[in-house]
C-alpha cells in the first residue's frame, strides 16, 4: 500500500486497500558458494525475513515471514505461497500464516516451508545445506522453541552447525563491533521493546527488561482510534493501511502536553493534520445546456402564472359565495317582517344561528370580509379604524328594553376589554420611556468610562453565557432517563406526589432503589416535566443585545466571538474530525469528504505510548523509566560505561523525533557527571537491516564462528536445547 506525500500538501493520493505484490527475484550464481563453506545468515524475524550471504554486505532475501496454503476447487492443485508472494492471489491474502506466537517460533511446519523457500531463491538445490548457519532469535526465547528450531536445521537440512544470536546485540555489533562490550541497546520491535545492559563483553538478561509494545500493538492502537473517530465511515480499514499510517505519519513530540495545546492553534493545526483519501466513486452530474435551462425556467414561469391565476379564481370564487351568503342572510333578517314569530325562529334554528343578535353578529362579520378582499382586488388601502364607542353602558338600566339590556352587558364586556388593552398600551409606553432614560443614562456612562463599562458587559455575557450552558447541560442530562440527574428528579417527584411518608434511608442488605427504571415512570416524569421557554427566550434576547453593544463598542469583540456563531462547524471536535476546510460533502465534488481521514493527534498518540504505556491500558512503565530501573542495578562505574553507549533499533526506531526524545528525557534522569564524555543516544544506521549486517560480520570471523557454533555432533551428544553462550545472544537457564 503505497501513499505519495507531496511536500508543499497535506493529501494524499488514493490509499490502496493491500500491499503490493513484488515478486522476489531469482539468484542463479550459487555455484560461486557451493564449496567455500560461507555463512549463511538468516535474520528470522516476526515481521519481515533476512536471507543472505556473510561475505556480502546486504542480505539478499528481504520477504515477510508468512506462507499460505490453500486448494483450488477448479483447478484440483494445492497451491503454497510464501513471502511477498501471498499478495499475488486474494485467496492466498485470506488464508496467510505465520509461524511465530508473538515473537517466537511455535510452527516448525510453516518454518520448514519458509526455509525451503529461502533455500530455493538463493539456488541450493543439493540434498543437503553444507553452509554453517547463523540464526537471530528473540530474547529468552524457550528451550523448548530453540530445540524445534534446531532440530528442523540439523534433521531436515543436515546443516553442519548452528549459531544463535540477539537480534538487536548484533544490531549493536553492526554499529560499532569495538563498543559493544559496554552499552544499553533499546530495541522497539515488531511485538515488544525491550532494554538490554552489555557490560564487560557480556549480555545480562537478568536485568533485561520487556515492554509490551511494538509494531502490531501500534498499529492495532492506530486502528482502534480511526475506528473510533470515524464509526460510520463507508470503507472498511484494513491492519496493513494502519501500518502504512503508522511508519509514514507519525512522530514523537518533544514535549506531549505541549503539542497537544499547540494543536488548538488552527494555523499549527493545519501544518499537522495529514488528509488520508479512499479511492470512491463520484456520482454522474448530468450537465444541461442552455437551451435545456432556458426551457426549464420558462416552464417554471409557466407553473408559476399558473398558480397566481388558480389563486386568483379561488379568491374570486371564495367573494362571490360569500356575496351569496351575505344575501341570504339579509333575506333571512327581513323576513321577520313578514312571517310569524315561531315560523321566523325555526328558519334561523336551521340556518344555524341562536337568535338574532348571533345573526346580525354573522351578518356584519361578512360584510367587513366583503369589502376587504374588494379593497385588497382594487388596491385600496384600509382606512385606519376608529376608536370604539359604548353609547348604552352609560344609560341606567329602567330606561333601556330587554334587547338593549343584553346589548349593554355586552358593551360593557368589550368596553372593559378596551380599557384594560389602552391600560396596557400605556403601561408598554411608560416601560419604553423608562427603557429610553435607562438607555441614556447606559450611554452617558459608556462615553464617561468607557472601559469600566465594557467590562461590565463582558461580565454580564459571560455570567449570561453561563447560565445558558448549564441549563442546556442540565437538560441534556435530564433527556437522558439513566442520568444521575434524571432519577434524582424523578425520585423528587414520586416523593412529592406520595401521600405516604418519604422513606427511610435504606441500610446495607436492603433491596436496592429501582424507581425510574420502568418505562411508566419515565412517562409519567415526561408529562410533567414540561418546561416553559420564555425564560430561555428571554435570556437569549437578552445575550444577544450584550453581544451587539460588545460588537459596536469593543474592536476586539468580532462576530465568531458570540454564541451564535459558534457551531459544532468551527468547534476542535469538528477540525479534528473534519479539518479546518469547509464540510460540505453532500455538495457535488465534495462527496470526497466522506472518503477522508484526517490524522492529526494520533500522529503523535500512538507513538507517546512508548514513554507513557498507560494511554493503552499497559500496567507498565515506559522507555525513560525502565532504562533507569535498569541502570540502579549497576554500580557508578558500571552505569557510567552503560550510558556512553546507547543504540535505539527496530523497526519502531524509525518514527521520528524518538532519539531525540529519547537523548533529553535520558538526560535528565542521570545524576551530573564531569568525567562523563561525548554521551548521547544513538539511532542505529539502518534499524531494520543492522540486525543481519550484525551477524554477517560475525559469520566473516571462521574462528569466531568455531567457538560460538552447535555442530551437528554436539546436537547429537547433548540435545537441541543446548547452545553455546557468547556475549551476542540467549544464555543458558534451567
Amino acid at each position: 500500500m503505497d501513499m505519495d506525500l507531496d511536500e508543499d500538501s497535506v493529501t494524499l493520493h488514493p490509499m490502496q486497500t493491500e500491499k503490493q505484490f513484488t515478486p522476489t527475484p531469482d539468484y542463479s550464481d550459487y555455484g560461486s558458494f557451493a564449496s567455500t563453506g560461507t555463512a549463511l545468515v538468516i535474520d528470522n524475524g516476526s515481521w519481515q525475513c533476512r536471507a543472505g550471504w556473510a561475505t556480502e554486505d546486504k542480505p539478499r532475501l528481504v520477504f515477510d515471514n508468512q506462507i499460505a496454503k490453500f486448494k483450488d476447487r477448479k483447478a484440483h492443485t494445492s497451491n503454497i505461497f510464501v513471502g511477498n508472494d501471498v499478495y499475488a492471489d486474494v485467496l492466498a491474502r485470506s488464508s496467510a500464516k505465520t509461524a511465530f506466537d508473538g515473537d517466537v517460533m511455535c510452527n516448525p511446519e510453516i518454518m520448514e516451508s519458509v526455509l525451503d523457500y529461502i533455500f530455493v531463491k538463493l539456488g541450493i538445490t543439493a540434498d543437503r545445506i553444507d553452509h554453517p548457519l547463523i540464526m537471530t532469535e528473540p530474547v529468552c526465547v524457550p528451550h523448548y522453541n530453540r530445540n524445534m528450531m534446531t532440530e528442523l536445521l540439523f534433521e531436515s537440512y543436515q546443516a553442519p552447525s548452528v549459531t544463535y544470536g540477539i537480534d538487536s546485540l548484533f544490531s549493536l555489533y553492526a554499529n560499532g563491533p569495538d563498543r559493544a562490550k559496554d552499552g544499553i541497546v533499546m530495541s522497539a520491535g515488531h511485538h515488544f521493546s525491550h532494554v538490554i545492559p552489555v557490560s564487560g563483553g557480556k549480555v545480562h538478561l537478568e536485568h533485561a527488561k520487556r515492554i509490551s509494545y511494538g509494531g502490531v500493538a501500534a498499529s492495532e492502537y492506530m486502528l482502534k482510534l480511526m475506528q473510533m473517530k470515524y464509526p460510520t465511515f463507508p470503507m472498511k480499514m484494513t491492519t496493513a493501511q494502519s501500518e502504512t499510517l503508522l511508519i509514514n505519519h507519525t512522530y514523537v513530540a518533544h514535549d506531549y502536553l505541549q503539542e497537544l495545546a499547540s494543536y488548538e492553534d488552527p494555523e499549527i493545526f493545519k501544518t499537522k493534520d495529514r488528509v488520508i483519501q479512499f479511492p470512491f466513486v463520484a456520482p454522474v452530474v448530468e450537465e444541461k445546456s442552455e437551451e435545456e435551462l432556458a426551457r426549464l425556467a420558462a416552464k417554471r414561469k409557466e407553473q408559476g402564472r399558473r398558480l397566481q391565476e388558480q389563486a386568483a379564481k379561488a379568491r374570486l370564487e371564495k367573494l362571490i359565495q360569500r356575496e351569496q351568503n351575505l344575501e341570504q342572510y339579509l333575506a333571512l333578517k327581513n323576513s321577520k317582517a313578514t312571517l310569524k314569530k315561531a315560523e321566523w325562529a325555526e328558519q334561523m334554528k336551521a340556518a344555524g344561528f341562536k337568535d338574532e343578535a348571533d345573526l346580525d353578529t354573522v351578518i356584519k362579520t361578512t360584510d367587513a370580509a366583503i369589502k376587504r378582499a374588494r379593497n385588497k382586488e382594487l388596491g385600496i388601502e384600509e382606512e385606519e379604524k376608529e376608536p370604539p364607542t359604548f353609547p348604552l353602558v352609560d344609560i341606567p338600566d329602567e330606561e333601556l328594553s330587554e334587547m338593549d339590556k343584553k346589548e349593554k352587558k355586552k358593551q360593557r364586556l368589550l368596553k372593559a376589554s378596551h380599557d384594560a388593552r389602552m391600560r396596557a398600551k400605556a403601561a408598554k409606553a411608560e416601560e419604553m420611556a423608562i427603557q429610553e432614560e435607562l438607555a441614556r443614562q447606559d450611554a452617558e456612562r459608556r462615553e464617561r468610562e468607557p472601559q469600566k463599562w465594557l467590562d461590565e458587559v463582558h461580565a454580564k455575557r459571560k455570567e449570561l453565557v453561563d447560565k445558558i450552558k448549564a441549563k442546556k447541560q442540565l437538560r441534556e442530562q435530564l433527556s437522558d432517563r439513566r442520568s444521575h440527574a434524571s432519577q434524582l428528579r424523578m425520585t423528587a417527584i414520586a416523593a412529592l406526589a406520595s401521600d405516604a411518608p418519604p422513606p427511610k434511608r435504606r441500610r446495607k442488605g436492603q433491596d436496592e432503589d429501582t424507581f425510574g427504571a420502568d418505562d411508566s415512570d419515565w412517562m409519567v416524569y415526561r408529562e410533567i416535566a414540561r418546561e416553559d421557554d420564555s425564560e430561555d427566550e428571554e435570556e437569549a434576547t437578552q445575550l444577544n443585545e450584550y453581544e451587539q453593544q460588545l460588537l459596536k463598542y469593543d474592536p476586539d469583540f468580532l462576530h465568531e466571538h458570540t454564541m451564535n456563531a459558534y457551531t459544532p462547524k468551527n468547534s476542535f471536535l469538528h477540525y479534528y474530525t473534519n479539518g479546518l476546510g469547509p464540510y460540505d460533502p453532500a455538495v457535488g465534488l465534495e462527496l470526497s469528504q466522506t472518503y477522508q481521514l484526517h490524522l492529526n493527534v494520533e500522529r503523535i498518540r500512538v507513538p507517546e505510548v512508548f514513554f507513557q504505556p498507560g494511554i493503552v491500558g499497559l500496567d507498565q512503565t515506559g522507555f525513560v523509566e525502565t532504562l533507569q530501573d535498569v541502570l540502579k542495578r549497576f554500580d557508578a562505574q558500571a552505569r557510567e560505561r552503560l550510558v556512553q553507549n546507547i543504540l535505539v533499533t527496530g523497526g519502531m526506531a524509525q518514527i521520528p523525533g524518538l532519539v531525540e526524545r529519547l537523548d533529553e528525557s535520558i538526560r535528565s534522569i542521570l545524576p551530573f557527571s564531569p568525567d562523563r564524555k561525548n554521551y548521547h543516544v544513538r539511532r542505529a544506521q539502518d534499524c531494520l537491516l543492522d540486525g543481519w549486517r550484525g551477524a554477517a560480520m560475525i559469520g566473516r570471523d571462521q574462528e569466531r564462528i568455531k567457538k560460538i557454533s552447535v555442530t551437528k555432533q554436539e546436537y547429537e551428544e547433548y540435545g537441541g536445547h543446548y547452545i553455546k553462550e557468547h556475549g551476542l545472544g540467549n544464555v543458558f537457564q534451567d
